[in-house]
């Protein structure tokens, strides 16, 4: 890697850990970078039963879940509200997932409109709504340890709800999106995976 690009990915990666520490998770940079290394130590102690098991679960809930150009899933809940988050191709190709901000609780979501952020280890990624409503609830776990999505995306890792604006609405937006298997076939025709930014409104 070029002498350049170390060095800005370095400054990225202090200031990125310093924004963590500031909102008061951990003490100090050392005990940051210690959970880090001990998630990845985790990731791979992991077993093949394991990994398999979280496949399996995966697959059960495939049929439910519809995912947007955007890589992001959207999946109707018993409650009729809508929970969405990242797709797991996206999150293998945000490794390190450091940060997550999203726009608070009652706040108006707009399909295609980004209503957060996420921030790695490289750079910061987007996150845009697959469908419009209101949010409703947000995933306290995954705000607490962002390293979640990573890990657990379809499950544990869900980032929002959201109440849709409208039935007639909710089934048109739906039907725009793609099943998951149609969405990974469509994936990994991909060249580039797309960088955003964007600011949370205060």
């Amino acid at each position: 890697m070029a002498k350049w690009k170390t060095v800005r990915i370095k400054r990225e990666l202090m200031a990125a850990a310093k924004r963590t520490v500031k909102k008061g998770k951990y003490s100090s940079l050392s005990e940051f970078v210690s959970e880090a290394i001990q998630l990845q130590l985790n990731e791979i102690r992991q077993s093949p039963k394991e990994r398999m098991k979280i496949q399996i679960d995966y697959g059960a809930a495939e049929e439910r879940l519809y995912c947007s150009s955007n890589h992001m899933w959207a999946m109707v809940t018993s409650e009729g509200k809508i929970r969405v988050g990242l797709t797991g191709y996206a999150q293998e190709r945000l490794k390190g997932v450091l940060t997550l901000q999203t726009e608070p609780i009652g706040y108006e979501v707009h399909k295609k409109r980004p209503f957060g952020y996420i921030d790695t280890w490289m750079f910061r990624f987007g996150l845009y709504a697959p469908i419009s409503g209101r949010i409703t609830q947000l995933n306290k776990f995954v705000q607490d340890q962002p390293s979640k999505i990573n890990q657990d995306p379809y499950r544990d890792g869900w980032i929002a709800e959201i109440e849709p604006s409208n039935t007639i609405t909710l089934g048109e937006e739906l039907r725009d999106l793609m099943s998951l298997k149609h969405y990974e076939m469509w994936a990994i025709t991909l060249r580039h995976f797309p960088r955003a930014k964007f600011q949370c409104a205060k």
